[in-house]
């Protein structure tokens, strides 16, 4: 007596192996495009690489973060600079007010912060009894006296640093205004 082994075929349908693919497909894809997402909507102009269109009235020199990092403004000068406000090395938080904090020419995203490299990064001190409310990666306008430090052997601590400086926010808008 024979056996008869019968093979059963499983069919998918169209309609179904196309559901299938398309959820196969957005499992992988929303992660990819949130991320992305995220990174566009947080990103911020960098302004490492911006000339000056015209220097503003008064007796400030305004700051090009490349001619910074060629080491082309002396001691004592009189810099009014554009930059993103970041911490520094204490803790502070979103609306205290602060009267140090470190400018960078890059606000980094959500997912990646600043870099912080010392010949790019300025140390600022508010004049006495000159608050200013911490507001970490905005856009922010300082005045002050450059003054340049010793380079850290270690690499971590800022080579500039504005005293007697007062700051007050920047709008996007001002980036045409001065830069090119």
């Amino acid at each position: 007596m024979a056996v008869r082994a019968s093979a059963t075929k499983h069919q998918v349908s169209g309609s179904r192996g196309l559901r299938t693919f398309l959820l196969v497909i957005a499992i992988a894809c929303v992660p990819v495009l949130g991320t992305v997402l995220a990174i566009v909507s947080t990103t911020e102009p960098d302004l490492s690489d911006l000339m000056p269109l015209r220097h503003p009235q008064g007796q400030y020199v305004l700051l090009n973060w490349y001619a910074l990092r060629q080491g082309r403004f002396s001691a004592g000068a009189s810099i009014q600079a554009l930059g993103y406000m970041v911490g520094n090395d204490r803790a502070v938080h979103t609306g205290d007010s602060v009267r140090d904090f470190a400018l960078l020419p890059e606000a980094g995203n959500i997912l990646h912060p600043a870099h912080r490299i010392p010949d790019q990064t300025i140390e600022v001190h508010l004049r006495e009894g000159e608050l200013i409310e911490f507001s970490p990666r905005s856009m922010v306008w300082v005045w002050g006296k450059f003054r340049a430090s010793p380079p850290d052997p270690a690499g971590l601590e800022p080579l500039y640093h504005l005293d007697e400086a007062r700051a007050q926010r920047a709008d996007k808008s001002e980036i045409s205004r001065y830069f090119k």
